[in-house]
């Protein structure tokens, strides 16, 4: 019986071995180009790319837009996943060895203008349009906010990705719930949701901890999409019925993805000052630079006492006041569980 040759023939040993790393080179190529894209260094959105009507004439223009107001970036460091922030700014690394503290030396600014020295632990302070004291970051706008009076242990709470802005420029909008210190504010832990933060023109989320002698820090950076669901939970990692405890995490998760990060650090303080839901814009020059939604929700807002109990918030509405450009119908509204924020 006749054969057709062309049927039987076996490649040749190396050519084959040469058509099967082909094959795997180029099964792996997109997965390894994306382990790249997700290592590579994120750049938080510079002072320079901000509309030039909408930023502080006084910020240097190579400094950067954190939700902690404008930074050197030599006063911003990164803190990569399983590291830990310690109580003097050092970083307790995954092998046990310490990186030092950022050298900062440089002032900060808030969303004014106002320099705040590079010594200052704590945020900016002002009053607001209801008389109280309200810790303007800088950018902040509104904010639902309460003093629990006695050391709080856990933070929860849950909203969604809005769309993009319409008018989508260079501005930075952020959305948190958060915890400072009182009497005397050293610090703020927040998860955050943030537009363009990274200069990235769409939606991320990374966890933040200000201002250790005036340095600020925060997670590497997770994108999320529109409609996904968002939750920040910031808690003791003390057992239950410690008061004082001195190592936190702040955890901010995409529910939808299943992605998240975690920055755990030292709360520097007494953390009794609860924030349910804050709105924070830098480089907003008309409303249309906000998302069109005009509101967005936090619920299943859950504060915990250092015991483990579930408290009942008072929560007060916190505002800019009317001095702030441009004016986008701003509002604070609550509701057991539930923060309302209009703009």
């Amino acid at each position: 019986m006749n054969k057709n040759p062309s049927r039987s023939r076996v490649l040749p040993y190396p050519l084959w071995r040469l058509l099967s790393a082909c094959l795997l080179l180029t099964a792996f190529a997109p997965a390894a180009q994306a382990d790249e894209a997700a290592a590579a260094p994120r750049q938080l959105t510079t002072v320079a790319s901000l509309d030039r009507a909408a930023r502080p004439a006084n910020v240097p223009l190579d400094y950067v837009v954190t939700p902690n107001g404008y930074f050197s970036p030599a006063c911003v460091q990164v803190i990569h996943q399983n590291e830990t922030l310690r109580t003097d700014g050092s970083i307790l690394q995954k092998n046990g060895a310490v990186r030092s503290a950022a050298k900062c030396d440089r002032p900060h600014f808030d969303r004014a203008g106002h320099s705040i020295a590079a010594t200052a632990n704590g945020p900016v302070q002002a009053q607001s349009a209801s008389g109280t004291v309200e810790p303007t970051y800088t950018g902040w706008i509104e904010s639902a906010n309460y003093n629990n009076g006695s050391n709080v242990g856990r933070l929860r709470a849950t909203w969604k990705v809005p769309s993009v802005p319409g008018d989508a420029q260079n501005q930075t909008v952020f959305f948190f719930p958060g915890l400072e210190q009182l009497p005397t504010v050293q610090s703020i832990l927040q998860p955050v949701l943030g537009w363009n933060g990274f200069g990235d023109h769409t939606w991320t989320i990374a966890s933040w901890n200000c201002c250790t002698a005036g340095t600020t820090t925060h997670t590497d950076p997770v994108n999320v999409a529109p409609g996904d669901e968002i939750v920040g939970d910031t808690y003791s990692l003390c057992g239950v019925g410690v008061y004082n405890c001195g190592s936190w995490a702040i955890v901010t998760q995409d529910t939808t993805s299943g992605r998240s990060v975690t920055l755990n650090t030292s709360p520097q303080g007494n953390l009794q000052w609860v924030f349910g839901g804050v709105l924070e814009v830098y480089g907003i020059s008309n409303c249309n630079q906000l998302p069109p939604q005009a509101m967005t929700q936090f619920y299943g807002v859950t504060v915990w006492d250092t015991n483990g109990n579930v408290l009942s918030p008072p929560w007060q509405a916190g505002r800019a006041g009317s001095s702030i450009s441009p004016q986008c119908n701003y509002n604070v509204a609550t509701s057991p569980g539930n923060v309302y924020l209009y703009y």
